[in-house]
């Protein structure tokens, strides 16, 4: 038996199901990967040659807003306009199919998951969202869904005219957590956290499946949470990477991107499952 076929039996068996995804997820969306051959996120993105390590962060944005806010709103465009690949639609067919309960863990901030169709009560964004504001000093905590106009956002930002908090006029920014960032208001992502260990109690003894799909080592927000799903709560766990692949046994690896991945196991699951 290879291991999609061990992939399938696995799904089939399953009564819920981790799907922990990481920004190779986007990438046959069209999306850039953090790392990797067209990985943007590490490296340089800025005229004045500055990392994104040092870019994207509170201070920075406060002292370069019209850049800061430029890139965010480049970013805000191209997530809404894109249009989740099929590996979505293959997710949700196997929860339906197979009446699994689910919960999706993501670092990335793209509101891809959403737009697909999956619960956001059942979405952890561990890095918050491009699609919420918060205040940038903060003048309280609320967080909000983002009204930024996109058709005028870029000429709004080059007047030096940028998004506000409601409560006291002062720049806003995203509801995302950024490098070295002492601002970032965690009080969505806390809550999203207590429906995490909800579902993890409604399911603990349960045959648990763990799909990682598309993260790194190099930010180790989505690995932390893989390991401690198969260690403290005895899930298997296939990951999907085309270069960070390597998992001991018994997990399974799939050096290939997400679609593809995906695309192989759903038509052993067909064969299987019929």
């Amino acid at each position: 038996m290879n291991n999609i076929e061990r992939i399938s039996e696995w799904l089939l068996s399953a009564n819920a199901i981790v799907i922990l995804t990481g920004a190779g997820m986007g990438v046959d969306s069209g999306l850039a990967s953090f790392r990797g051959k067209d990985g943007r996120w590490g490296n340089l993105e800025a005229s004045e040659d500055k990392s994104i390590f040092e870019i994207s962060n509170p201070k920075e944005l406060a002292k370069n807003p019209k850049s800061g806010w430029k890139m965010l709103a480049n970013r805000l465009i191209e997530y809404t306009f894109t249009q989740p690949h099929s590996g979505f639609e293959i997710l949700q067919k196997w929860i339906k199919k197979f009446n699994l309960d689910y919960f999706i863990l993501t670092s990335n901030v793209d509101n891809q998951f959403q737009k697909a169709g999956f619960d956001a009560k059942k979405t952890r964004e561990l890095h918050g969202s491009l699609f919420h504001l918060q205040c940038s000093v903060p003048c309280n905590k609320n967080i909000w869904e983002h009204n930024i106009d996109l058709k005028t956002i870029i000429n709004d930002i080059e007047n030096e005219k940028f998004p506000t908090c409601p409560s006291c006029g002062n720049m806003s920014r995203p509801n995302v957590y950024m490098f070295r960032d002492a601002t970032y208001i965690a009080n969505r992502s806390k809550e999203q956290e207590k429906e995490f260990q909800v579902f993890l109690e409604n399911n603990s003894n349960k045959n648990l499946l763990v799909f990682e799909i598309g993260s790194g080592p190099h930010v180790q927000s989505i690995r932390k949470k893989t390991r401690m799903l198969g260690i403290h709560h005895n899930a298997k766990i296939v990951r999907i990477n085309p270069n960070d692949f390597k998992i001991k046994a018994p997990h399974i690896a799939i050096d290939k991107g997400a679609l593809e991945a995906l695309q192989e196991i759903d038509k052993s699951v067909n064969i299987l499952g019929t």
